[in-house]
């Protein structure tokens, strides 16, 4: 330890150096890792919201392909071969789109003078158990016939308050509620009934609702259960985490940015062990002084573990302080997630990831001869 603690003093610079570029390390995963959180909230935030232990979607057309649902369309006579095989309120249908809304009213040509913006549309039956969590800001969170419930922001965008009409697609809607902010694929959404959802998106003509839902009341289906009803029924039936991959490049954004993440852990150990290398090979005659003085290997070890884990620890700490800095200013301006656990769990893997690169350098630590220190080879 006090070897460990001289040589940090002694070579200040050298080690302000790799502390400094492990902080740097840690702070981009800290905000990668926000950013990575963040972006998938808002890919996901309303499909977690609607709490279905099961959604169904109508079979892919092709026979390996993956349900979408920009693609499913589930018909008349799938949704009774789920009601007669769970019961008329074990599963809801639920409408999902985008499009354009307006504030106030008008025909289209009017429509260029007034404030638009684009939404999500979920449709849901009026006396839903879906969304039981959405949290009021004012009216009620359940929309009746020829009503909408407005996420915050679509209310901000658009001076909206309860009572006044929003414009979707060719519907006139009265706002009887708004809510905290839901999104689904990076847009706020709008919650309408399902009587209101054939105006808004004109499905086809036999399709009753994008894909169904499972309350979460109903979770004691099992999977072999699941399995017939999607073979009667030609249907695909996936839980909330399965049916995120369903959602239009949920996959490939989110790969991309975890690939990134482990890059940098990758980078971050590597890193480590360069200087730690380098810096032991620096210091091999010292080392061998203290083993001719009787040091133990064993002691050699422990003081160079020690002093990587001061200098990785101190530098992620910064780094973890600069990022959190960094996400209390950004949060506003970019999807951002900031947490403690935001912030915790990528600086302990890059404190685990560079003791353990430290540990790989300990073996040459280990085979120093003592011999060196009296001008041997």
């Amino acid at each position: 330890m006090y070897l460990s603690l001289r040589d940090i003093t002694f070579a200040k610079g050298r080690f302000a150096l790799i502390g400094g570029v492990v902080a740097l390390i840690t702070m981009l995963l800290v905000l990668l890792t926000g950013l990575t959180n963040g972006l998938s909230q808002q890919n996901t935030s309303a499909l977690e919201r609607l709490g279905a232990s099961q959604i169904v979607f109508s079979a892919p057309a092709e026979a390996d392909g993956d349900p979408s649902f920009t693609e499913s369309g589930i018909t008349a006579a799938e949704l009774d071969i789920w009601e007669e095989a769970l019961g008329g309120g074990a599963v809801e249908r639920l409408g999902v789109t985008q499009t354009r809304a307006e504030s106030g009213t008008g025909d289209a040509q009017q429509s260029s003078s007034q404030t638009a913006t684009s939404v999500a549309v979920f449709s849901v039956e009026t006396d839903t158990e879906l969304a039981p969590g959405l949290n009021v800001i004012e009216g009620r969170s359940n929309p009746g016939a020829g009503e909408v419930i407005l996420s915050s922001m679509i209310a901000e965008d658009l001076d909206l308050a309860q009572g006044d009409t929003l414009r979707v697609s060719s519907s006139e809607l009265t706002v009887a509620g708004v809510v905290e902010d839901e999104f689904y694929s990076h847009v706020p959404v709008v919650w309408t009934s399902t009587e209101d959802f054939e105006a808004i998106a004109h499905p086809g003509e036999d399709t009753v609702a994008t894909v169904l839902a499972v309350p979460a009341s109903v979770s004691d289906l099992s999977t072999e259960a699941l399995a017939t009803v999607n073979d009667q029924a030609g249907t695909v039936s996936a839980d909330t985490q399965g049916a995120f991959n369903a959602l239009p490049a949920y996959q490939s954004e989110r790969g991309s940015l975890l690939m990134m993440q482990g890059f940098l852990y990758g980078i971050s150990a590597l890193v480590v062990v360069s200087f730690l290398t380098v810096w032991t090979i620096q210091r091999t005659r010292d080392l061998a002084v203290l083993r001719a003085l009787g040091s133990s290997r064993g002691y050699l070890v422990r003081d160079a573990l020690t002093q990587a884990a001061i200098v990785v620890s101190l530098g992620a700490i910064a780094g973890g302080m600069a990022a959190w800095a960094g996400g209390l200013l950004i949060g506003n301006a970019v999807p951002f997630v900031l947490t403690p656990l935001t912030v915790a769990v990528p600086a302990l893997g890059v404190v685990g990831l560079g003791v353990a690169g430290a540990a790989l350098t300990t073996r040459r630590v280990s085979r120093v001869d003592p011999l060196l220190a009296l001008g041997g080879n």
